[in-house]
C-alpha cells in the first residue's frame, strides 16, 4: 500500500510537469515492485521522478541505477527478467538497460545475454543474481570458450534449471551464419548475418605448418571505395559494435580449440576500414589480447592509410603493441588516387609516408605494406622501382619495412585481372636486390570460394536477385511490373547502404545532450562552408560531410 501511494503521488507530479513522462515512471514502478525491499523501490522511484523532470533523465538514471549496478546486490530474484531496469528513455535510447551493454539485446525477441561475448566477471554476477554459485559461471565459460560446445543442451554438467535458464535468456552468439564455404586448400569463409539484416563476412586461414589465421571485419561495407576491392564496391552501410567484431575472433577460437588447434593469428583485413571504426576495433582487440590469450604481436591491423587514425595509433598508450599493414598499391598521387579515392581524402602520399616514418621511429616497430599486383598496371619492374624511390626519399629504413604482393582478387566490378608468375618474381627481385627491403609474395587463398573481401557477399545477393527475379517468372508477372518492382526494391536497399560510397570517416560522434523536448520541431539549416576539418578537437578527424549516424 505504501509503495501504490508513492507511486500514485510520482503520478499526480508527473502529469503536473509533464505529462509524456508518466509511461516511464509506471514502467520503473512496474519493475521496481518486483523487489523485496521497500527502500530500494521508494528510492527508485524518487529518482524516476527527478529523471523524468530533468533533460538529462536517461544519462541521470541509467548511472545511478543501471543493471549492473543493482546485479551486484544480493536480492533475491523471482527470475532472471530481474537483471533488466527499466529507464526513462526518448526514442535515441533502448528501453532496457542490460548488465553489459555490447553483451545483451534490447528486442524482446531476441536472447539476453550472448555468451560468446559477456565477459566473465559480468556472467558471474548474472548467475549469482540468478541464485547460481559463482562457479557456475566458469562452468557455462569454459564449454563456450575452451570447449566449443555450440548448443546450451551439451553443457550436461550444469543443473537442468540453469541449462533452462539459459536457453530462455541466452544465446551463443549473435551472429546468424548464413552461409559457410570450405575451399580445397582448407580455407573456411563465413558470412555472417547481424541482426539488422547486414552481411559480414569472415575468413579462417589454415597452414601447414599449424598456424590458423583469422581474417575479421570491422564494418558492414565500406567508405573508402577502393575500386578494386568488392566491398568498397558495395559501399558503408554501418559500424560494427566491438561484440560483433569480438564474436567472429570467439567462434573461431573456440572452433578450433574443440580440434585441439589453437587461433594464432589474427588480420583485420576483411570487410571495412579499421581504422575508421577505431574506437570500437581498440575495444575488441584489448579484449581479444585479455580474453582470448592472443598476443598483440600476432594481430594486424590493416588501413587504406587513414593518416589522422595512424597518428593516434602510433602513440596510444591504450592500445597493445600490434602490428600495422598499409594497403599502398601505388607510388604516385595520381594512380593511387585513381585506384583508392582515399588517397586524396587523407593528404595524399607524401602525408601518408611521412606519418609511416614518424611511426617505426616512435614506436620501433616495422611496418607492412600491401601490394596487389594488376597484370600491367602495377607489377612492372619500373614500378618497383618507383616504390623503392618513393620509400627511400622519405627515409624509411628498409629493414623497418616489407612488403607483401600478392596477385590480384578479381571482382566483378573491376576490370583488372591477377599478374602471372614472372611479373610476381620480377617484382620482388627489384625491391629486394635494388633497394633491400624484403618482399614476399602471398598465395592466394580460397580462390574457389570468393575468399576475397567482400566476394561472398555479393554472391550471395547476386544469387538472391536471381532468385526473385525467377519468382516472378514463375508466377506470369509483366516485364514492365518486374522492372518496376525491382527499381523500388533498388530504391529502398539504397536507404540502408549507398549504391555508390563516399569517401570518409564513418565513425560515430559520442552521443550529445539535447535540449529538445519528446516530439518537438526542431528547426536546423546546413551551412556548406562549416566543414573546416583543422577545427576537430576531439582527434578522430571526423568529417561531418561524410559521417552516417546508426542507432
Amino acid at each position: 500500500l505504501l509503495e501504490f501511494a508513492v507511486f500514485s503521488s510520482c503520478i499526480g507530479i508527473c502529469i503536473l510537469f509533464d505529462k509524456q513522462r508518466v509511461v516511464s515512471v509506471t514502467n520503473t514502478f512496474l519493475h521496481m515492485t518486483k523487489f523485496q525491499s521497500f527502500g530500494w523501490s521508494l528510492t527508485v522511484m524518487f529518482f524516476s521522478v527527478v529523471a523524468s523532470l530533468s533533460p538529462l533523465r536517461t544519462k541521470l538514471f541509467t548511472h545511478a541505477f543501471s543493471a549492473r549496478s543493482i546485479a551486484t546486490r544480493n536480492f533475491q530474484r523471482k527470475s532472471p527478467t530481474h537483471l533488466f531496469v527499466a529507464s526513462s528513455s526518448s526514442p535515441t535510447t533502448t528501453s532496457q538497460k542490460s548488465i553489459s551493454s555490447g553483451s545483451t539485446a534490447s528486442a524482446e525477441n531476441q536472447k539476453i545475454i550472448n555468451l560468446h561475448t559477456i565477459p566473465k566477471d559480468e556472467l558471474e554476477e548474472v548467475l549469482k543474481s540468478w541464485g547460481y554459485p559463482k562457479f557456475r559461471a566458469s562452468q557455462v565459460y569454459n564449454f563456450v570458450r575452451e570447449t566449443g560446445c555450440t548448443s546450451i543442451d551439451d553443457m550436461h554438467n550444469l543443473p537442468a534449471k540453469l541449462r533452462n535458464d539459459l536457453k530462455e535468456y541466452a544465446s551463443l552468439g549473435t551472429l546468424k551464419l548464413d552461409l559457410e564455404m570450405i575451399s580445397k586448400d582448407g580455407t573456411k569463409k563465413r558470412a555472417y548475418r547481424l541482426q539488422d539484416g547486414q552481411l559480414i563476412e569472415s575468413v579462417l586461414m589454415p597452414y601447414e605448418d599449424g598456424r590458423c589465421t583469422a581474417c575479421i571485419s570491422s564494418q558492414a561495407g565500406c567508405a573508402m571505395g577502393c575500386v578494386f576491392c568488392a566491398t568498397g564496391q558495395m559501399g558503408f552501410a554501418r559500424q560494427l559494435t566491438p561484440d560483433e567484431i569480438f564474436e567472429q575472433v570467439s567462434r573461431f577460437a573456440s572452433e578450433l580449440k574443440k580440434e585441439k588447434k589453437r587461433l594464432s593469428n589474427i588480420v583485420f583485413m576483411g570487410m571495412g576500414e579499421p581504422l575508421a571504426n577505431y574506437r570500437n576495433v581498440k575495444t575488441a582487440i584489448n579484449r581479444i589480447t585479455q580474453e582470448l590469450g592472443i598476443g598483440a604481436r600476432r594481430i594486424t591491423v590493416s588501413t587504406v592509410g587513414v593518416v589522422p587514425n595512424i597518428k593516434k595509433l602510433t602513440t596510444d598508450p591504450e592500445l597493445p603493441q600490434i602490428k600495422l599493414a598499409v594497403s599502398l598499391h601505388c607510388a604516385s598521387e595520381e594512380e593511387r588516387t585513381a585506384l583508392m579515392p582515399a588517397n586524396a581524402r587523407y593528404g595524399g602520399l607524401d602525408e601518408l609516408m611521412q606519418t609511416l616514418r614518424n611511426y617505426i621511429d616512435t614506436t620501433g616497430r616495422r611496418i607492412t605494406l600491401e601490394w596487389a599486383l594488376i597484370e600491367g598496371q602495377n607489377d612492372t619492374p619500373e614500378t618497383a622501382k618507383k616504390l623503392g624511390r618513393l620509400i627511400k626519399r622519405h627515409n624509411l629504413r628498409p629493414d623497418m619495412v616489407h612488403i607483401n604482393v600478392i596477385p590480384l582478387n578479381p571482382t566483378g566490378g573491376f576490370a583488372g585481372t591477377p599478374s602471372g608468375r614472372s611479373r610476381v618474381n620480377d617484382f620482388v627481385r627489384v625491391m629486394e636486390q635494388d633497394f633491400g627491403v624484403s618482399t614476399t609474395p602471398r598465395v592466394r587463398r580460397g580462390i574457389d570460394i570468393d575468399a576475397g573481401c567482400g566476394q561472398l557477399k555479393a554472391t550471395i545477393e547476386k544469387k538472391k536477385r536471381e532468385e526473385e527475379k525467377k519468382m516472378l517468372e514463375e508466377n506470369n508477372v509483366p516485364a514492365m511490373a518486374q522492372q518496376d518492382l525491382a527499381s523500388f526494391i533498388e530504391e529502398s536497399s539504397s536507404t540502408t547502404i549507398s549504391a555508390t560510397p563516399m569517401i570518409g570517416v564513418y565513425e560515430e560522434e559520442e552521443e550529445e545532450e539535447s535540449s529538445a523536448k519528446d516530439s518537438e520541431v526542431v528547426k536546423f539549416s546546413i551551412d556548406e562552408d562549416f566543414v573546416v576539418i583543422d577545427d576537430d578537437m576531439d582527434g578522430d578527424f571526423e568529417d561531418p560531410e561524410f559521417e552516417t549516424e546508426w542507432e
